[in-house]
């Protein structure tokens, strides 16, 4: 085993022995969770870690409370498997008077759908019990200093009363004037409504007519021949119709990234890449179509190459949870792989392992050295934010096992996603 094998293993034992501490020694559990969030203006001394309760029942923790502008913003953790519905009410409660806070959850309408993990909604700001108290004070301390006031309050209601008595008079006024006016409107009705009744003698005899057969409207009405051509034109219209929407169904939720992968090995004192793109049809599922081991033949390394170079990878895969599946083309031949997120839906889910086979009927002669064992590759991937990750891998274990470092750019494309469904749709337009 060659020291850059043995510095390799030991960077991934040391690292799996350092996330399971932080796991162990962090304020961390086995259950699953899903993050939501809610906005306020006044949390009333709402502490971090207090409850959260869905209809009195505690179903999570304040994860953490800060303050975004002009509104604070209390982020939960709920257990996973309890769904708050769409137009839940967020409030923060408290079990007595000076007890202790809580923010407690009321359902809202299982018909509205699930609020997605992520969300931020508008939680309901209620008055302090302070502010309560003061405002209240104030106003009973102003309608006590209104009534001593040498009957200010009084005289201001008679004032209200005169003028009511002063409306009521110039409303009888009013009528008086507007009578003959109303009487002469009266009128003009009596003539619209005249109209009208003509207006309907008429619209019975085009009915009569269509009746008999006369005219595009009769022909549609008598004509059965014309009744089944038009309603198997509307049938056309309405299925190109739904062929066309469920066509931009499929546009609008495919989701395209390009990702590309560079890969140093000490044994060579050089590197690989690959590079293509994954496309994601639907939630969970997705096609990876790119180049790899991409590499310029013309450069010189040190060592010997026993990888193919400048091949192809192909392949789908399924995620599942924590899981991540995948099999196809690999580097040119048949293979398939998992990948593991054992941190997932933990503040840690930052850390990726991965098993991967490949070449499995190889038996073939590679730089005078003869290979007949499939190939196996082991590694980890640490993300650096969503677009960066590093990570090591060990390839080939069985034959001529070595050590690779990578770094990996993942980001999406949203033009090239307009693009395959507009070519999705000129296909299906042909």
């Amino acid at each position: 085993m060659t020291s850059e094998i043995k510095v390799g293993i030991f960077v991934i034992i040391g690292t799996v022995l350092m996330a399971a501490a932080l796991f162990l020694l962090g304020d961390y559990s086995f259950k699953r969770y899903y993050k939501i969030s809610a906005e306020f203006s006044d949390v009333s001394g709402l502490p971090k870690k207090a409850a959260v309760k869905l209809s009195g029942v505690e179903v999570g923790k304040v994860r953490r409370i800060y303050i975004n502008d002009e509104h604070v913003v209390v982020e939960m953790r709920i257990l996973q498997g309890v769904p708050i519905y769409k137009g839940a009410e967020f409030f923060v409660g408290s079990t007595s008077v000076i007890g202790s806070k809580f923010l407690q959850i009321n359902q809202g309408q299982a018909s509205e759908g699930i609020i997605p993990e992520g969300t931020i909604v508008q939680g309901r700001n209620a008055v302090p019990l302070d502010q309560a108290v003061t405002r209240a004070l104030n106003s009973v301390e102003g309608l006590v200093n209104d009534l001593r006031k040498d009957g200010r309050m009084a005289g201001s209601i008679q004032e209200i009363l005169d003028n009511l008595r002063g409306v009521t008079s110039e409303l009888h006024q009013m009528v008086a004037f507007s009578r003959p006016h109303v009487e002469n409107s009266m009128e003009k009705i009596e003539l619209i409504t005249a109209k009208l009744d003509e207006i309907l003698q008429k619209t019975d005899q085009i009915v009569a007519k269509i009746n008999n057969g006369e005219g595009v409207a009769g022909a549609l009405i008598s004509d059965p021949g014309m009744k089944d051509d038009v309603a198997s034109a509307v049938s056309s219209i309405k299925e190109a119709a739904g062929t066309v929407k469920e066509s931009l169904g499929k546009v609008k939720t495919t989701r395209t990234f390009i990702q590309a992968e560079y890969k140093y090995s000490p044994a060579l004192g050089g590197g690989k890449a690959d590079a293509g793109l994954k496309l994601y049809p639907r939630e969970g599922r997705y096609y990876y179509a790119g180049g790899a081991n991409i590499f310029n033949v013309k450069d010189s390394h040190k060592g010997t190459e026993y990888e193919k170079i400048n091949t192809v990878d192909a392949y789908m895969g399924w995620e599942l949870g924590m899981f991540d599946l995948y099999g196809g083309i690999l580097r040119g031949s048949a293979g398939a792989g998992v990948k593991i997120r054992p941190l997932r839906n933990t503040s840690w889910d930052k850390i990726t392992l991965m098993a991967e086979g490949s070449e499995f009927g190889r038996d073939r002669l590679i730089e005078d050295r003869y290979f007949d064992s499939p190939r196996y590759d082991v590694g980890m991937n640490i993300d650096l934010n969503k677009y960066v990750s590093f990570g090591v891998r060990a390839t080939d274990l069985a034959e001529k096992a070595r050590v690779n470092y990578t770094v990996k750019l993942y980001f999406e494309d949203k033009d090239i996603s307009a693009l395959l469904g507009l070519a999705s749709l000129g296909a299906m337009a042909k």
